[in-house]
């Protein structure tokens, strides 16, 4: 009897130890989350530059397609085909993660000293800053491509030039390659909307007359988007002259 209670009690014991033993591997092989983020650590400072201002720089919220429009990372297997990331997250949803990593590098851009970023408040000019991405897509050991109708707008939508803005980046394979090669984008995108918003505050400025280029027609002043500078393989596809009213 004593024999068989000891029989029973070693295999109970064997049976717990084995659970555990599979638990403990199930969760060693659960691979760990990884988050990226879009932003500069200049976020934080310029969030709180907010007494009186020279200018303020307001980005509103960012529309982007609705298949990368999750927390996921999501990456191009071929045209017609994408993989969700599980693993590989954004720290925010995306479309914030695109606003605020804008809205602190056009403010760094255009006067971080003197500028707000995302918000109104304050005294000084409010440039308003639209963004519509068309495509947001990553292709590993590849590149990035980021495809943007961007709008930016004198306080009240007084004045608005919109510019259509195509960039592509090279990346290595990696998904952090990926978030650099996105982050070089928005940083392509971000220089753009800087020279409309100093161009509209040169003519706020200085009127009649304006930057080089500029015209007035109608009491408005007429700008063109500014092209790309450095090494980034980018494109404007489309400019359009500024409008009375938003």
């Amino acid at each position: 009897m004593i024999a068989r209670q000891s029989r029973s009690f070693r295999t109970t014991v064997r049976t717990l130890v084995s659970v555990v033993g599979l638990a403990l591997l199930g969760a060693c092989a659960t691979p760990a989350t990884r988050f990226y983020t879009l932003g500069t650590d200049a976020e934080p400072t310029i969030a709180r530059n907010t007494t009186s201002p020279a200018l303020q720089i307001d980005v509103r919220p960012v529309k982007v397609p609705a298949a990368v429009a999750r927390s996921q990372l999501v990456v191009q297997v071929n045209p017609a085909q994408v993989q969700v990331l599980e693993d590989d997250r954004w720290s925010s949803a995306l479309p914030d993660e695109i606003r605020y990593a804008l809205a602190a590098r056009v403010s760094q851009q255009a006067g971080a000293s003197a500028a707000s970023a995302v918000g109104r408040g304050g005294e000084g000019p409010v440039y308003q800053v639209g963004v519509d991405i068309q495509r947001f897509e990553s292709w590993p050991g590849s590149h990035v491509l980021v495809d943007a109708v961007w709008s930016v707008s004198r306080s009240a939508g007084q004045e608005t030039l919109t510019c259509h803005s195509t960039v592509s980046e090279p990346v290595s394979d990696g998904y952090q390659a990926i978030v650099d090669g996105h982050r070089r984008a928005i940083d392509a995108i971000a220089a753009q909307i800087a020279k409309v918003v100093r161009a509209f505050a040169a003519t706020a400025a200085d009127r009649p007359s304006g930057p080089a280029g500029a015209s007035s027609k109608t009491g408005m002043t007429t700008l063109s988007c500014p092209p790309f500078s450095g090494g980034a393989q980018t494109a404007v596809d489309r400019a359009a002259a500024p409008r009375s009213g938003v």
